[in-house]
C-alpha cells in the first residue's frame, strides 16, 4: 500500500506539471473563449481533470498488470494499447462534451480537426504523447527514491 501511494502521489505531482504547461501552451493558440471565462479557473479545471486521468490510468494498468510498481518494469504491449485507447476514448469524450456545453470553442485558422468531425486534434495527441512521458518521468523519480 505505501508504494502504491507513492506511485501515485509522483504520478499525480508530474502529470499536473506537464498537463499545466500543455494546457497553457496550446489554450491562447487553439481555443476561443468569451470575455466571461474565468481562464486561470478554466486552466487549472482542465489540468486538474488530466492529472486525474493519468492517475486513474496508472490504476487501472496497476490492475491490469495485478502489479501496483508495473511503472517501475518494462511496458507490455497491452500497456501501450491500454494507454491509446484509453487516451482516444477519453479526449473524445471530453471535447466532445466541453464543445457542448460551450465550455470553449476552437479557433477555425490554427486548429487542426479530425477530418469530416468536430473534434480537434491537438487535445487527442495531449493524452496520447504526455500519459507515457509522465509515466516515463515518474519512473525516473520513483527509482530515484527507491534508492
Amino acid at each position: 500500500m505505501k508504494n502504491f501511494i507513492k506511485n501515485v502521489v509522483v504520478v499525480a505531482v508530474v502529470a499536473f506539471i506537464l498537463q499545466l504547461i500543455w494546457e497553457y501552451v496550446q489554450c491562447d493558440i487553439f481555443y476561443t473563449m468569451d470575455e466571461s471565462t474565468n481562464h486561470t479557473r478554466l486552466m487549472f479545471s482542465a489540468t486538474f481533470g488530466d492529472m486525474m486521468m493519468s492517475v486513474v490510468l496508472y490504476g487501472l494498468l496497476a490492475f491490469v498488470n495485478k502489479d501496483v510498481n508495473w511503472i517501475l518494469k518494462k511496458w507490455n504491449r497491452h500497456d501501450y494499447i491500454i494507454t491509446t485507447l484509453y487516451a482516444l476514448f477519453l479526449s473524445f469524450y471530453f471535447e466532445i462534451s466541453a464543445l457542448y456545453n460551450n465550455r470553449w470553442g476552437y479557433n477555425e485558422e490554427t486548429m487542426p480537426l479530425f477530418p469530416n468531425t468536430n473534434i480537434a486534434l491537438v487535445p487527442v495527441i495531449q493524452l496520447i504523447v504526455l500519459f507515457p512521458i509522465i509515466f516515463i518521468i515518474s519512473r525516473k523519480i520513483l527509482r530515484r527514491l527507491n534508492k
